[in-house]
């Protein structure tokens, strides 16, 4: 072999892991270490696929890599087809396939990997078959590009999995395995991405990725962070009876169809400022402990559950929300801080239900508007309720609240019942606009009242 001439093979790039590269170094020139094939100046990995054996090129890429007198590199390689189901690949150096070109399938199923594995820049014009495939190390798939269907089932990777910018019709990584955690951020899925029932044992970033059809992470355990911040889903979002342990971050979120998060256990809070819910928002029975449940500017245009749902972080947050149509529900629903709607925005169609739920916090609900109908029963909040400057259709204020009341300046244009109200500590109604008289026959105001410029407009008589 020592007498064979070399693989003329030459790929230039610069190695951006090293984060102190040195810019004037320039790129570097990679050369191929294997042998040349036959009559052509190129190994059989780099050679023209015309003319090839996709399974004697198979059968010799695994030979290399189990010869540990042989570099496991394939950079740049031409492949027809990768047909390493069930083999142990058992270099303990890298194995490195980093912009290799796959014109069809690449076939990991039930394969071993002891080493590294390096998928950057591959592109498989075909499916990624990884089902069952377990790596011992990290497999680095940065800028993967595949054809069909990349699928990652009960697929186990020890080392972290790293899928930056990637492409892909569809993955599937259903009861797959990170020990690690993954990344599979700035991607793109033209149809579902489903993970139901995986198991991610490190940080798990699918931020800024793009998701034609659904989202399925169902039933997914996270022992860290999970991000969805930025993340755009054309069709619904599962991520119901999920738990996760360091809080999940949905900033930006848009999603196009439901978002159901039924039964939902977080740890660490939730972050979802400035998303976007163009169909249902299902969060009844969500169980959250520790940090906030962010919910500020967002834009919601259907229904919206949190019944049954316990956060006993530092509050359940809505500010300057907007809320287009159909019931934003909070029944049963247990608070250990404060809940926050202040600068809310809930249109005609959109009616707010809080019934036989407790706030261990205050109630801050000021400068909201609310054009059909705000309706309390059997709330019990432990401190203050701030409704000041808000606008309200009909009202049905049915609270008892242990510290004061802030009514100044509200005005509620069509009816007001104080049903079942009691207020322990002050109550201020300052400059407060009734349009019709206010029922208040089941109202009990134990502390001082402040009246000024109360006003109530009677309907004409005539």
């Amino acid at each position: 072999m020592k007498n064979d001439p070399r693989c003329a093979y030459e790929h230039v790039y610069r190695d951006t892991t090293d984060e102190q590269v040195d810019a004037k170094e320039g790129p570097t020139v990679w050369q191929c270490p294997h042998p040349a094939s036959g009559a052509t100046e190129y190994c059989l990995f780099h050679a023209p696929i015309e003319g090839k054996n996709a399974e004697a090129v198979t059968e010799s890429l695994l030979d290399v890599v189990n010869d540990p007198t042989r570099p496991s590199v394939f950079i740049g390689g031409k492949f027809e087809t990768l047909g390493l189901a069930s083999a142990d690949l058992e270099s303990e150096e890298p194995i490195d396939l980093r912009g290799a070109m796959i014109h069809h399938n690449c076939d990991l199923r039930d394969a071993t990997v002891d080493a590294p594995l390096r998928l950057d820049g591959v592109s498989v014009g075909g499916a990624m078959c990884m089902q069952r495939f377990e790596a011992r190390s990290t497999v680095s798939c940065r800028g993967l590009q595949v054809g069909g269907r990349w699928a990652l089932c009960e697929a186990t990777v020890d080392g972290r999995l790293d899928a930056t910018d990637f492409s892909t019709e569809s993955l599937i990584a259903t009861d797959a395995h990170f020990v690690r955690g993954a990344t599979f951020r700035r991607g793109t899925v033209e149809a579902q991405f489903a993970a139901a029932r995986a198991t991610f044992d490190g940080p798990t970033w699918l931020s800024h990725t793009r998701v034609g059809g659904h989202l399925d992470l169902g039933n997914v355990t996270c022992t860290h962070r999970l991000s969805l911040a930025h993340c755009h889903v054309d069709e619904h979002v599962n991520i119901q009876s999920a738990t996760v342990d360091d809080g999940i971050s949905l900033d930006h979120l848009h999603v196009g169809h439901e978002f159901d998060a039924t039964r939902l256990t977080v740890t660490g809070g939730i972050d979802a400022t400035t998303g976007q819910f163009d169909g249902t928002v299902d969060c009844t029975g969500l169980t959250v402990t520790d940090g906030r449940v962010d919910f500020g500017h967002c834009t919601f245009e259907g229904p919206v559950y949190f019944d049954g749902a316990t956060i006993s972080g530092r509050k359940l947050r809505f500010h300057d929300a907007q809320f287009e149509s159909g019931t934003v529900s909070f029944v049963r629903t247990a608070i250990s801080g404060n809940l926050d709607l202040s600068g809310v925005t809930c249109s005609t169609t959109a009616t707010v239900r809080v019934v036989e739920g407790s706030v261990g916090g205050s109630i801050i609900c000021d400068h909201a508007t609310f054009e059909d109908e705000l309706f309390f029963s059997n709330v019990r909040v432990k401190r203050d309720f701030d409704f000041s400057d808000c606008t309200v259709g009909t009202l049905t204020f049915g609270v008892e609240v242990d510290g004061r009341l802030d009514f100044a300046y509200t005005h509620v244009t069509d009816s007001a019942e104080f049903r079942a109200t009691i207020i322990h500590g002050p109550a201020r109604f300052t400059s407060a606009q009734f349009d019709t008289d206010p029922s208040l026959t089941d109202a009990t105001l134990d502390g001082t009242v402040a009246a000024y410029n109360l006003s109530v407009e009677s309907p004409d008589q005539s």
